[in-house]
């Protein structure tokens, strides 16, 4: 029961921060600002905008290989189609929690495919690295290329910004390593009670090594050349879903390919500040859009309307893997 209820307060808690930048921006709007903004969705040209969606389902079935590729090693092998399903499902269920996306699609192939949780949770470790690492040289070579436009951004967004009193930032953070420590130490009495210490350590060195086995995976995928491809692909699609976007508003049709490597790297991070970027992704596109010169007002309904789409395709596609699972797996193989 508490568990459920931390899970619902975090919840609220990010969804609360997405709803409250929505509020916070359009309640800062002028009449004229609102009436610009609502015109922007009537005159976009929704072919470029359903592009998007498009690029970022192709982007799926290279993420859904590139796990294969990591599960063989482990010495298991799911279907494409299983594998696949679930990785839709992963961005469905952050829509709804954060990270209980990731969860569900190990989940998924420990019930239909009978891959062991420790050793998916492994191989997805990896694929964040590896997502992680790519951002880390998307973020370089922003440095590199747009480096005065970059360092505005942070003084005006961030630098600029009034700094909490020391005494109250030391408080929370020891509050929160207070917090931590409460729920490491609840952790263990609960384990030692129920399955007694000895129990306890055994399982925790089973789980230990099934995920260590699948963060070795990188190391022995059969074709390395094949997995560098689909982890370079996935970001060109994150790329293009917004880079294709541009020609959908008459004031953004000119925009460049350092306009939309700023969009991808600065509107990949607000993705993940809220559910499904939920109020931080407009607001993040309209920042960027600003410093090549277009208002936050346009940029904010641009933003708004990319979001728009890619949800829509989320749980379009989500819903259809849902049904698309429970076809094919009438009978689990996981009992």
């Amino acid at each position: 029961m508490k568990k459920h209820i931390g899970n619902a307060l975090k919840l609220l808690l990010s969804l609360g921060l997405g709803v409250g930048l929505i509020y916070w921006f359009v309640g800062k709007m002028s009449d004229d600002d609102i009436r610009l903004t609502k015109d922007a969705f009537l005159r976009a040209n929704y072919f470029w905008i359903f592009l998007a969606p498009v690029m970022g389902l192709i982007s799926n079935f290279s993420r859904a290989r590139r796990w294969i590729m990591l599960l063989e090693p482990t010495g298991h092998k799911p279907g494409f189609i299983n594998t696949y399903c679930s990785v839709m499902m992963m961005y469905l269920f952050n829509l709804l929690f954060p990270r209980l996306g990731e969860v569900t699609r190990c989940s998924i192939l420990a019930r239909y495919e009978n891959v062991p949780l420790d050793k998916s949770i492994g191989t997805m470790v990896v694929e964040r690295l590896v997502d992680l690492f790519t951002i880390v040289v998307i973020g370089s070579l922003l440095l590199f290329f747009e480096r005065e436009r970059l360092m505005t951004f942070f003084q005006e967004n961030v630098l600029s910004k009034p700094e909490a009193a020391p005494i109250e930032s030391g408080y929370m953070k020891w509050v929160v390593y207070g917090i931590i420590l409460l729920g490491i130490i609840a952790a263990a009495v609960y384990f030692e009670q129920k399955y007694g210490f000895a129990r306890f350590k055994q399982m925790l060195k089973e789980r230990l090594v099934g995920f260590f086995e699948g963060l070795k995976s990188i190391r022995n995928v059969s074709n390395p050349a094949e997995f560098v491809f689909h982890s370079v692909f996935i970001w060109v699609c994150y790329f293009l879903m917004i880079y294709w976007s541009f020609p959908a508003l008459a004031e953004t049709k000119g925009m460049g390919v350092s306009t939309g490597m700023a969009c991808l790297f600065f509107g990949g991070f607000a993705m993940v500040a809220t559910p499904g970027g939920i109020g931080a992704y407009p607001l993040a596109i309209s920042k960027v859009l600003a410093l090549y010169g277009l208002s936050e007002t346009i940029g904010y309904a641009f933003g708004s309307i990319v979001w728009v789409a890619q949800m829509g395709a989320v749980l379009l596609g989500g819903v259809i893997c849902l049904v698309v699972l429970a076809i094919i797996n009438r009978e689990p193989a996981l009992e």
